[in-house]
């Protein structure tokens, strides 16, 4: 993430109230976790079916040759959620 976005806010007409950020982890198997979540990316999805399958044989390689990913059993992946509030004025 650039932070790019940031440099328009706050926007004319907006009034900035909170900034909030929250760890969070997608715990579950590779397919659900690895798979899955790739592919429901918007910029992933997005693309041409073709493309798509692309991708996904991809991540599917990757999780084969990765032996703590191809083992089977859960998984976790550690990301954070930053949540922005602002009002209108």
């Amino acid at each position: 993430m650039t932070g790019e976005w940031r440099r328009v806010f706050p926007a004319p007409g907006f009034e900035f109230i909170d900034e909030r950020h929250a760890r969070n982890a997608h715990v579950g198997t590779a397919e659900q976790v690895i798979v899955k979540r790739t592919l429901s990316v918007s910029f992933i999805a997005a693309l041409p079916q073709q493309k798509q399958a692309e991708v996904e044989k991809r991540v599917r390689a990757l999780i084969a040759r990765t032996p703590e990913l191809s083992k089977g059993g859960d998984i976790s992946f550690p990301y954070e959620t930053s949540m922005f509030a602002y009002r209108k004025l």
